[in-house]
């Protein structure tokens, strides 16, 4: 089955399953007043349905969006984590972009998803006007070489500012789209602030809030990359960011059903600008108040 992009009534959620090689994963489509025309990718240790504080506020302002579970991050993979890997993930991501005829015009992807997103629209330059990235990860090339997730990956991944070789960064400095960066306030923090070395991330660390109370955070990504994204798009880049939240950006907007109808308001208006129109930078409270 392939899903159109054209116009027509809106049709009830659908389910499937896309079939690999021995495997098989599940795929959501969840409609809207036009045809599907957006593909939303999860992070790790994640799956399509953590997707819903993104999705659904979306979809409730039209626009529709078709999300597979990746193999060996969700408890609906049939695949171990180290029985898969990365370059396994971007396969599968591409197929299920081959699902939207005649190809994606949005791709959003959170964590690693982010990643999957970068070359999933590298790979429908012809189509593709605009990237939605959530906390984007951004990987060495030797990343997507490592035979499977586990030591292999993981070394590629830690060397200080490996992710600098990404082709994708390339990538972004000549894609014509528009790129909306969404990022945690607590997410991106700089290592060397907390302890860390530069050209990775902070991880798990303790920060002083707003009104003076410790809190722990969780910064998988490096403060690099995000930079390193923000110049790459240069003026084509858009950025929103979350207050109050980390890394865990599902999780916050789940909790606050206010912030993920202004974010998806953002996105929405985004996606409907198709790659055009000026950048729009702004910071979305916790009561979902936008700030420009």
């Amino acid at each position: 089955m392939t899903v159109p992009a054209g116009t027509g009534p809106a049709a009830p959620e659908e389910r499937f399953f896309e079939t690999f090689d021995g495997y098989s994963l599940p795929v959501r489509v969840l409609p809207a007043g036009r045809g599907c025309r957006m593909l939303a990718l999860h992070g790790a240790r994640s799956n399509l349905e953590r997707l819903d504080p993104w999705l659904r506020p979306l979809q409730a302002r039209g626009v529709a969006s078709l999300a597979g579970s990746l193999s060996g991050h969700g408890s609906d993979s049939p695949l171990a984590l180290d029985a898969t890997s990365l370059a396994r993930n971007l396969q599968e991501a591409l197929r299920f972009a081959a699902r939207l005829s005649p190809g994606p015009e949005v791709v959003m992807g959170h964590s690693l998803g982010g990643a999957l997103a970068l070359k999933v629209a590298e790979a429908h330059a012809a189509t593709v006007h605009t990237l939605v990235l959530g906390g984007p990860a951004l990987y060495p090339e030797a990343a997507f070489a490592a035979p499977h997730f586990g030591p292999p990956f993981t070394a590629a991944i830690s060397v200080p500012f490996g992710f600098r070789d990404s082709a994708s960064l390339a990538f972004l400095r000549r894609f014509p789209g528009r790129v909306l960066l969404v990022t945690g306030e607590y997410d991106g923090l700089p290592a060397q602030a907390h302890g860390g070395q530069a050209g990775r991330s902070a991880g798990t660390v303790t920060v002083t809030v707003p009104d003076g109370a410790s809190r722990t955070v969780y910064s998988p990504i490096p403060a690099e990359v995000l930079a390193d994204i923000r110049a790459a798009a240069g003026a084509r880049c858009s950025t929103i960011v979350l207050e109050g939240c980390d890394h865990r950006m599902s999780a916050h907007l789940a909790r606050r059903p206010a912030v993920a109808d202004r974010l998806a308001e953002q996105v929405q208006r985004t996606i409907a600008a198709a790659g055009a129109g000026p950048a729009v930078h702004g910071r979305i409270g916790a009561s979902g108040a936008w700030r420009a």
